[in-house]
């Protein structure tokens, strides 16, 4: 497989060569049909399958490296792979290896199966409790944490012939705004975002010879007034003029609506390639040839030049060169496995107050209070559903780790939003134990507008204040800040192993070596 020369290319293949589709639209043959004629005329830059059996699909239509894309952020997706825990665990084993290893590990497994560019890392500063864009997506609350990071994790990436975007630049860090749903504002001009929120991508730059960057949907008033990030020119002039990036850019997902609510969807197409954008990243909902078709018209109005097409193309093409460079490895070892597990053991961090270990006895009788799910109704097919904030698996997990390890202990399980009977039927139960052990998830998930505990279970958790020896938190660390006081807290963070290692330490079979990577109290 050769890579495409710019000069061979016409302008039907160019624009195309700048779209990034999502992937066909479910039972839509039409969409297939349109990506694939795209891919066989060498006239499609990249495609986010939606599903793992649909890479080769692409791949064998393409004679060209296609960029295959996919979010990796607490590994490569399918149930099957191998998964570390999320980026904020990996910040609080503060062992930068570890974020290569992670790195390298879920990329051995991408390339295996056809994926070459990932959606990530992520270089957001998790300054602000409330953001539920980034919380345990993100490395740390701190510029020197994120940075060093940030430039182990592509050095692993791109060790294995991996593209990576880091994202979301500027930077989601300052605002409490999940772009999903609203416009997310920074309140810094350009001295400070150099300072603050370009630190990572700066060093990465420099020390890692970042091959990708991705454009957030994310306003910087102070810069320009007008237009965020992802369609601003004079945003991306700082990337390309003032940090000298000369890699790939590319959107975020067009399927945003904080964004597309303001400008117009296919407006917004246009406006990311005037603005310097190399490829468009469009809407998941819309079908492919909608894409194309806005994109085309942009260049057609005159709204980019065909030297800013041009200019783009060259280094949509480069990236896809750098994916033709062969895996280090290409399968996983047994101690590649083990690395995977390590990391989740050396992430868990323990928050003591007035006790000297982490350990509950074993022996004594504790009531494990579980956050559950909470039923809703699917507005698509009207058929109910459970929203899990844990996943069924992993509290099936947990219940047989506490049968195990604790067998005087008893299990009650509380609803993630609890009605106040359910409240008070368990502060009589909790009255019957020695102490209670409070199980939490708090999640972060975009469309919900908050990844902290929901203040109906924090009122049970007061509630039950002076019985609780401990809370292990998994997920967003930032939830602690509105515990009540008590004897521990353990920090179990979320994916990979996180849930048989939190436990490990509740029990003293490892001690906790982690650090809280963001500030939780003032």
């Amino acid at each position: 497989m050769k890579s495409l020369k710019l000069e061979n290319l016409t302008i039907e293949q160019k624009i195309g060569q700048m779209l990034l589709c999502r992937g066909h639209l479910p039972d839509n043959k039409d969409d297939k049909k349109f990506i694939l004629d795209l891919i066989k005329n060498r006239a499609l830059g990249g495609v986010q399958p939606k599903k793992v059996e649909d890479i080769k699909e692409y791949l064998s239509a393409a004679d060209y490296p296609l960029l295959v894309c996919a979010n990796m952020e607490s590994g490569y997706e399918p149930p099957s792979a191998v998964k570390h825990p999320c980026q904020q665990a990996i910040g609080a084993t503060n062992m930068e290896e570890l974020a290569y290893e992670a790195a390298r590990i879920t990329a051995i497994q991408a390339k295996a199966d056809g994926l070459n560019l990932v959606f990530g890392p992520i270089f957001d500063i998790a300054m602000n409790p409330l953001s539920s864009c980034v919380g345990p997506r993100s490395f740390g609350g701190n510029k020197e944490l994120a940075a060093k990071m940030a430039i182990a994790a592509v050095k692993g990436y791109q060790g294995q012939g991996m593209i990576v975007t880091g994202k979301h630049y500027p930077g989601f860090g300052e605002s409490a705004v999940d772009s999903h749903i609203g416009m997310v504002y920074l309140n810094c001009d350009e001295k400070l975002l150099f300072k603050r929120e370009l630190y990572p991508y700066l060093k990465t730059i420099r020390e890692a010879k970042l091959s990708g960057v991705m454009t957030g949907h994310i306003m910087v008033p102070k810069i320009d007034p007008k237009y965020p990030a992802s369609i601003s020119n004079k945003l991306i002039g700082i990337l390309r003029n003032k940090l000298k990036f000369d890699g790939l850019i590319m959107t975020d997902s067009l399927a945003m609506v904080g964004m597309t609510n303001l400008f117009g969807l296919e407006e917004c197409h246009g406006l990311a390639m005037a603005a310097g954008n190399d490829m468009v990243m469009t809407s998941y909902r819309i079908p492919t040839k909608e894409a194309y078709d806005y994109m085309m018209k942009a260049y057609k109005k005159g709204l980019v030049s065909l030297e800013q097409i041009d200019n783009a193309v060259r280094r949509v093409l480069a990236a896809q060169a750098k994916t033709l460079k062969a895996p280090e490895q290409k399968a996983l070892t047994e101690k590649d496995r083990a690395i995977v597990v390590s990391i989740s053991e050396k992430a868990i961090t323990a928050l003591l107050s007035e006790v000297k270990s982490a350990v509950i006895p074993a022996k004594d009788k504790h009531l494990f209070v579980l956050q559950v799910e909470n039923s809703f109704t699917d507005p698509q097919t009207g058929k109910p559903f459970r929203d899990d904030p844990g996943g069924a698996a992993n509290i099936e997990n947990i219940i047989r780790i506490i049968k195990e390890q604790f067998p005087n202990s008893a299990i009650w399980k509380i609803n993630d939003y609890p009605h106040r009977d359910q409240i008070e039927e368990a502060l009589a139960e909790s009255m019957k134990y020695d102490s209670v052990v409070m199980v939490a998830f708090s999640r972060t998930m975009q469309y919900t507008g908050s990844s902290d505990i929901s203040q109906r279970l924090m009122a049970f958790i007061s509630g039950v204040s002076h019985k609780l020896s401990c809370i292990i938190l998994f997920g967003n660390a930032h939830a602690a800040r509105e515990f009540p006081k008590v004897p521990r807290i353990i920090f179990g963070y979320e994916g990979g192993n996180s849930i048989e290692s939190a436990f490990k330490v509740l029990s003293g079979k490892i001690k906790p070596t982690g650090k809280i990577p963001v500030h939780l109290f003032k």
